[in-house]
């Protein structure tokens, strides 16, 4: 659907952009998360020439985007819908008015325009706020405004830009929610950029870590929260983690098994003392999920691994530096 390969990209000297190369599939709930200045807004700016990039290349439906002219490039765009973190509505426009200008702009007729609104109007759940203005709204509300406006055109891919940064918990809640709704019912790619870990858990299937422009890390998002990856423990500063003397072993707690008495069940089953040197349970979508890192005498590492193995957990060893 999307392929970034070998992508640079300057500002004068000072290079934002770092040899980045990602794959996002069709239909999927793709992320890319980083903190801010990582590179990754302007990324998805240049998926859709908002931006432009110097090296590399970037395809979208096998076209190579900076190789297009002017009217070419508009085409795509009709294909590439967006949402921003301020939603950038007209605040003088109704509802309806700053969904349809898209429409217009494309030259659809008026009959086609009303029933097209209307159509996205009950998608995004605000069929009742038709005619009022921007001003008059939540910012929840706004956002929804915004959603309905970039899919007007039926885009085959919605590229979001911190849509939720602005927003409270619960209703952050809900405006994921409206996307993942909207992923199954239209089967559209969605790219979530944002610095927000909550969005990451709630909603994508495979994520991206960016830092200093650079591609830390591509992945299943589920596998990189379960294992702690070393790009994940860099993102939420928990890098340094200092191990004690002895083995220590990485415990992976999936959702099937997230609930289960593993640690103390083991200890008991073996006779055998360990202390717990790092854990993270953590809610992931509907699950919970995590890993613990326990420290034992070697002469007691075999039969840990032993037992982890018989009782189909996965485990790792880890090395101290």
């Amino acid at each position: 659907m999307i392929s970034i390969k070998n992508v640079n990209k300057f500002y004068g000297e000072m290079q934002v952009l770092k040899n980045v190369n990602l794959e996002i599939k069709k239909g999927e709930i793709f992320g890319i998360i980083g903190h801010s200045g990582a590179g990754k807004s302007t990324l998805l700016r240049c998926i859709n020439r908002l931006e432009e990039y110097q090296e590399g290349s970037i395809l979208v439906e096998d076209q190579e985007v900076k190789k297009l002219d002017e009217n070419e490039l508009r085409n795509l765009r009709k294909e590439l819908g967006m949402i921003f973190q301020h939603f950038s509505l007209l605040e003088r426009k109704t509802v309806f008015e700053n969904i349809a200008l898209p429409l217009e702009c494309f030259g659809y007729s008026k009959s086609y325009i009303q029933k097209r609104v209307d159509e996205l109007l009950d998608l995004v759940g605000i069929s009742d706020k038709k005619n009022q203005k921007p001003r008059n709204l939540s910012g929840g509300q706004k956002q929804r405004i915004a959603i309905a406006r970039a899919l007007a055109l039926n885009p085959k891919v919605l590229l979001c830009d911190e849509a939720t940064s602005a927003l409270d918990p619960n209703t952050t809640k809900s405006i994921l929610s409206l996307l993942q709704d909207i992923n199954k019912k239209l089967g559209i790619t969605i790219i979530m950029v944002t610095h927000q870990m909550e969005v990451i858990k709630q909603i994508c299937t495979r994520i991206a870590i960016m830092e200093g422009g650079e591609v830390l890390e591509v992945g299943d998002t589920e596998e990189i929260f379960l294992k702690n990856t070393k790009g994940l423990r860099k993102l939420i500063g928990e890098e340094n983690i200092i191990l004690p003397k002895g083995t220590n072993i990485k415990i992976l707690f999936p959702k099937e098994i997230s609930n289960k008495n593993i640690i103390t069940t083991m200890s008991r089953e073996l006779d055998i003392d360990f202390s717990i040197v790092f854990g993270r349970l953590e809610k992931f979508k509907e699950d919970v999920l995590g890993s613990l890192i326990i420290n034992m005498k070697d002469e007691n590492a075999e039969k840990v691994k032993k037992y982890l193995e018989n009782k189909g957990i996965r485990w790792e060893e880890i090395i101290n530096d």
